[in-house]
């Protein structure tokens, strides 16, 4: 959990921790954590509680039958089983959504396993491990201690994954030539928001931070905790270029790309000629405006 909650966090924790106990009296739960932005200590008033009951085996009709609302008279809103290894229950107290996910904890660790072993790991899990490494234990402390402790280092073989996946920008013109000066901003907006969530993962993996944009919530205060990253890439900075499209924007952008892409090459020797090219054609296949007809 964070050293510091604001007073949003505060309260969803103490009130989750509460929740929680009507869980992890059952026998076959191991272990019940809170994640998301509450865990973290960056809630706000659209904040939901995220909480994960992580079992031995499911007690599916235990599950199945309100186990929340017959403790407290709470509502349940829905149920949903996404696959034969999870539920997620959702309550509603007022305008409070709670949500509690329900997992097998033998899977969760397999689930986990690919981002340390698999030379193509998803990096979908690279949030998920994230969140867990962030969450707030309130019941199997021993157990989340063990695991916390196998994934707490972020695998230089998944950072360099993470890097060449997320290297191909597009050429310079392109962004303010065919999209923002002929008027086609949808595709002007999307390729920003595109080139952003790369330079995002990148810069995360060059920090061995657990974030990946595939979700981007909360992305100001992971890029806050990145101490690697091109001197242009502040939060200011990204807002300054959503709100101002345009030259000045992309011109920005590409300096933050070219920054990203050189620190890249330092950090992976491997990748640097790799990289290089990267550059040059960048520049040399750039778009440009063709009025006439070329001459050959």
């Amino acid at each position: 959990m964070a050293g510091n909650l604001n007073s949003a966090s505060t309260w969803r924790v103490d009130l989750a921790r509460e929740l929680c106990s009507h869980y992890s009296s059952h026998s076959g739960v191991l272990m019940v954590c809170l994640g998301g932005s509450s865990a973290r200590g960056i809630a706000d008033s659209y904040s939901d509680l995220d909480i994960i009951v992580y079992w031995d085996e499911f007690d599916d009709q235990w599950i199945k039958s309100e186990p929340l609302t017959a403790a407290t008279g709470i509502p349940r809103t829905s149920i949903m089983s996404l696959s034969p290894g999870s539920y997620i229950e959702s309550y509603h107290i007022d305008t409070l959504k709670v949500d509690f996910g329900h997992v097998i904890l033998s899977e969760f660790r397999e689930w986990l396993k690919p981002l340390y072993t698999s030379d193509t790991p998803d990096h979908d899990l690279i949030g998920s491990a994230g969140g867990f490494l962030s969450s707030t234990v309130f019941y199997g402390e021993d157990i989340y201690a063990e695991i916390r402790s196998s994934v707490q280092e972020y695998p230089d073989a998944l950072a360099l994954d993470v890097v060449k996946k997320n290297l191909g920008f597009y050429v310079n013109g392109y962004l303010d030539g065919q999209c923002f000066n002929r008027g086609d901003l949808l595709a002007y907006h999307d390729g920003i928001v595109l080139m952003l969530k790369k330079i995002l993962n990148a810069t995360a993996a060059l920090n061995r931070h657990y974030y990946h944009a595939g979700e981007a919530r909360w992305a100001e205060y992971h890029l806050g905790l990145m101490e690697k990253k091109p001197l242009e890439l502040t939060w200011a900075n990204v807002m300054w270029m959503l709100s101002n499209p345009g030259t000045d924007a992309v011109s920005m952008l590409h300096r933050i790309q070219s920054d990203l892409l050189d620190m890249a090459s330092i950090e992976f020797p491997s990748l640097s000629e790799k990289i290089a090219v990267r550059k040059s054609r960048m520049e040399s296949l750039g778009v440009k405006p063709c009025i006439s007809r070329p001459k050959f």
